[in-house]
């Protein structure tokens, strides 16, 4: 049997285990990981494409933290430049042209079934890569506010899904849940574009360059003379 001593060290050892902060190794913030993944060739996006604890249950963003407003954003242009970054908006600000659509398409039939398209067009494990990758540019200070915008991007796309639903039977929604389904369409839009404001116009419009034409055919051999 363990003295009570002893069942304390045992537990605070594994304190120190599951919490980062007890931890004696130092903290790794999301930027450096990125850095780290594109110097040793790994792939950006594998290793910051890790969700943050924040998004686990798909819980409504926290509130209470200072806020950093855009123009006081701090962001590392290198990492701006990289592929995995372009890419990563690129891809958000696809999904979001995908919500107007399907917004368009609602707006003009409100019986729509929408949860397949939702799901074809929302690939939620790769959104949330995507969100994590982008916000890496900036400081740890500005991710605390970037992370508020990209979990409630994810909360909005999960309770759009959950308003969209139709009882079984019963194929054709009421006014008040028309109305609810267009409430998160509303709200998803606003959320891309409050996370689109962190990032510089030159970033959001990059187009990438054009792919090499492709090298032109060898030269023919003529045939030889008999």
């Amino acid at each position: 049997k363990l003295s009570s001593r002893t069942a304390l060290a045992v537990m605070l050892s594994l304190l120190a285990i599951q919490l980062p902060g007890l931890s004696p190794q130092p903290p790794t913030s999301r930027r450096a990981l990125l850095r780290q993944a594109g110097a040793l060739g790994a792939g950006a996006a594998g290793l910051a494409a890790a969700p943050p604890a924040s998004f686990a249950g798909l819980l409504p963003p926290k509130q209470g933290i200072e806020k950093t407003k855009p123009a006081d954003a701090e962001l590392d242009d290198e990492l701006l430049a990289s592929k995995s970054v372009r890419d990563g908006i690129a891809a958000l600000k696809q999904y979001r042209k995908s919500a107007i659509s399907l917004q368009d398409q609602f707006a003009k039939d409100g019986n729509m079934n929408l949860i397949p398209v939702i799901r074809k067009e929302f690939d939620f494990s790769k959104l949330r890569d995507d969100l994590n990758v982008v916000t890496t540019v900036f400081d740890d200070q500005t991710q605390l506010t970037t992370d508020q915008r990209t979990r409630s991007i994810i909360y909005d796309l999960t309770e759009l899904e959950n308003a969209a639903r139709l009882k079984k039977g019963d194929p054709e929604r009421t006014p008040k849940k028309i109305a609810n389904v267009q409430k998160w369409f509303v709200k998803l839009d606003k959320d891309f574009g409050d996370l689109f404001e962190y990032f510089p116009a030159s970033a959001l419009n990059y187009v990438p360059p054009p792919p090499p034409p492709p090298p032109p055919p060898p030269p023919s051999t003529p045939p030889l003379a008999a």
